[in-house]
């Protein structure tokens, strides 16, 4: 790939960005740390982007989330399978060395579409431990994606005591700012929507929010815990952990909703989730000093310091405690049988 091409593909992401897939980093070391007495792995990227991911404000390379899974190495993933729709073949050419000799598939196209050939190549190893990553840019991963991973480790196989777990970017910050309060919804974005949550009972929150009966906020606390119950209740799940994200300027953007039946990833995320809590507010602290910076280089003023000296905040003891979902059709805004 040539420089510019190369440059063409790099894209820039927010602090945000960083602290997710370092949480990822740190849990798949976890996961396969504590998988090392079983022979296989599987790792599933259902939007796994490119390889060429830049920090917007410090300028600093860093890897996406399947170098991150390809890189983890105690014990290794045996069996990696990443999907992406738009940048697959930059993908393969950017993974080449790290793939070789390793049992990797890179599907080309929607992931929703994919799924199904990928789980069913994989049907012998349905006792292994496996984890998907589901980072989606907005309602783009349909209820039947996740029923088929829940689905994956079949009960009956007595190796098989554990489901896929599942980590979903649920981009509900989105969904408030997206979706016109005159009711004229695109009908394409409604499908979307039903096809997200694999029920239309999103709509009631969203005439809820309309009808002025639910604000910004507490509408998308209410589209989150509507996943969250759906993961927990109709998949099957027994924990769920949800983290909360915010940009620069401290405006929610989404959640990142974690999902398994396993006590040890139950233990493990409630861990990491805690230490977002402590470690996003320092990571915001600085990305927002290094804009300053930025601006004022812009305006000719120059950097009156250097951005790897700026103070961090002290960051508070944080009790994270994971919320169980509440039940939705006992909330304000469902519709009462008369």
């Amino acid at each position: 790939m040539s420089k510019a091409d190369k440059q063409q593909e790099r894209r820039c992401w927010g602090y945000w960005t960083r602290g997710k897939l370092d949480i990822l980093c740190a849990y798949l070391d976890a996961f396969t740390t504590a998988s090392k007495g079983v022979r296989e792995r599987i790792y599933l990227d259902l939007f796994a982007g490119g390889t060429e991911n830049v920090d917007r404000r410090s300028g600093e390379e860093f890897a996406g989330s399947a170098e991150i899974a390809l890189e983890t190495t105690d014990a290794p993933f045996t069996r990696l399978r990443f999907f992406e729709k738009e940048r697959a073949e930059q993908l393969h050419n950017s993974l080449q060395n790290q793939t070789r000799g390793r049992d990797v598939e890179i599907f080309s196209g929607d992931c929703n579409d994919k799924i199904g050939k990928a789980l069913s190549d994989l049907s012998q190893y349905n006792w292994a431990p496996t984890f998907a990553f589901i980072d989606p840019n907005g309602p783009d991963c349909h209820w039947s994606t996740l029923e088929a991973l829940a689905r994956f480790k079949k009960a009956k196989h007595k190796k098989a005591t554990h489901k896929t777990e599942i980590w979903l970017l649920f981009a509900d910050g989105m969904f408030t700012r997206n979706l016109p309060l005159d009711g004229n919804i695109n009908p394409a974005e409604k499908e979307k929507m039903t096809r997200m949550f694999g029920t239309e009972d999103w709509v009631y929150i969203y005439k809820a929010r309309r009808d002025k009966r639910l604000d910004p906020p507490n509408a998308r606390t209410e589209y989150v815990n509507l996943m969250q119950w759906n993961i927990e209740k109709r998949l099957g799940y027994k924990w769920t952990h949800i983290l909360q994200v915010f940009n620069e300027q401290n405006s929610p953007l989404y959640h990142l909703i974690f999902a398994t039946d396993h006590e040890v990833g139950n233990r493990i995320m409630a861990h990491l989730y805690k230490e977002a809590l402590e470690e996003f507010p320092i990571m915001r602290k600085k990305a927002k000093e290094l804009r300053k910076i930025h601006n004022k280089e812009k305006e000719g003023q120059g950097a009156l310091f250097d951005a790897r000296e700026t103070g961090e905040v002290e960051s508070a003891e944080i009790a994270y405690a994971p919320e169980p979902p509440r039940d939705p059709h006992q909330t304000i805004w469902y519709p009462r049988q008369v």
